[in-house]
């Protein structure tokens, strides 16, 4: 991912729950925040045990990081993003998430041209 960095640190998760803005979706659940100047984009990605067991969760995950890195040359910089699976993630196709995620992604302006 070239203009995405990941959020590893609890801290972080912590403070974009708090401060940013959340989109519920079918598959997944978008919380964001929006700080102009940046040069990068940040993305932490997270499944609870809710989802399932430990290769339900990993799955979840990936088909998550896959689908923001097919769409990551549209989206603007400047965000930080923390992606939930719901549990619906877990029995879908790539494609749903992905969809999903475009279409959370538009209606708070993030994906440009």
């Amino acid at each position: 991912m070239k203009k995405t960095l990941k959020l590893t640190e609890n801290y972080l998760f912590r403070r974009i729950y708090r401060r940013g803005k959340s989109l519920l979706g079918s598959t997944i659940v978008l919380y964001y925040h929006k700080k102009p100047g940046q040069k990068y984009n940040y993305l932490g990605l997270t499944a609870s045990k809710k989802i399932g067991g430990a290769v339900q969760r990993n799955r979840a995950r990936r088909v998550m990081l896959e689908s923001y890195r097919l769409l990551e040359h549209s989206v603007e910089t400047g965000y930080t993003f923390v992606i939930v699976a719901r549990t619906k993630a877990t029995g879908v196709k790539m494609q749903i998430v992905k969809d999903d995620l475009r279409r959370l992604l538009g209606k708070i302006g993030a994906i440009g041209s």
